[in-house]
């Protein structure tokens, strides 16, 4: 929610940087409108990025590089745009604010999780190892790392923005979540008039499904607006950065959790 503070780990060979953040939407015919600027800081090359045991789990070990104070923004989608002193390249952190109450609003989605399963930052996915195959692909990520597509941004450009645009251009009562929030917060829907999962939305835990499928039931709208939702069952852990930071998706029942509501098969 607005107000929270939010740590940023950023590595650069360039010798400073800066960051603009950006809230996503519709601004007359604009995409973005920056609502807060830092100022100039040092650039520092981080540790590469480290693999933990056979699961193949990547985090960047990093130390923080600035905390933005968010209190005042609006909530909404934003990304955070890296500029350096070189000028040539820019990256992207998306971020969600949250909105304090979901209840009379239509429920924009990011499909973090699907992001997540598709980056392979650090050489590793849920798809494909430095093989380029199968066999000695993740089978936990983590969000303690940057997205490698998208320019740090994922798939939201691509997938979501649009939609997003289009909400906003049309003045529909909007809240804005992302998957995770979805699994973690049982009350999140509550009250809710539709949910809306903006584009490709594949990975989903039992806890979102459950959490989705009640607030139906109690009369809230639904629509998926990309392919393959709820595809891939995963499940989540807690990393030192905290709770729900670790995506796990074995993608069958090589899986060694002994709950079997919590084996990471396909969901059919």
């Amino acid at each position: 929610p607005a107000g929270d503070r939010v740590r940023l780990y950023v590595s650069t060979a360039a010798s400073r940087f800066k960051v603009v953040a950006y809230r996503m939407g519709w601004y007359r015919g604009a995409r973005a409108r920056a609502v807060w600027t830092s100022p100039w800081l040092p650039g520092v090359r981080q540790p590469p990025a480290r693999v933990r045991g056979a699961v193949h789990q990547v985090d960047a070990p990093w130390r923080p590089s600035t905390t933005l104070e968010t209190t005042g923004w609006p909530p909404g989608m934003y990304l955070l745009r890296l500029d350096t002193d070189r000028g040539a390249v820019r990256r992207f952190v998306p971020l969600v604010v949250r909105t304090a109450s979901t209840r009379g609003a239509v429920v924009l989605v990011n499909a973090n999780t699907t992001w997540q399963a598709y980056n392979r930052w650090g050489g590793y996915s849920l798809y494909r190892g430095p093989t380029g195959g199968d066999q000695d692909r993740a089978r936990a990520v983590t969000f303690d790392r940057p997205y490698d597509y998208g320019a740090g941004a994922g798939d939201f450009i691509g997938a979501e923005l649009p939609l997003l645009a289009l909400a906003e251009r049309l003045g529909l009562p909007l809240a804005y979540a992302t998957d995770v929030d979805l699994h973690r917060d049982p009350h999140l829907l509550d009250g809710a008039r539709a949910v809306i999962t903006l584009g490709h939305d594949e990975y989903w835990s039992p806890a979102m499904r459950a959490h989705l499928t009640l607030a139906r039931d109690r009369g809230t709208n639904v629509a998926f607006l990309g392919a393959n939702a709820i595809y891939r069952k995963i499940r989540f852990a807690a990393t030192p950065l905290g709770a729900h930071r670790t995506q796990i998706s074995y993608k069958d029942a090589t899986d060694p959790i002994p709950d079997p509501a919590q084996v990471t098969t396909q969901w059919r």
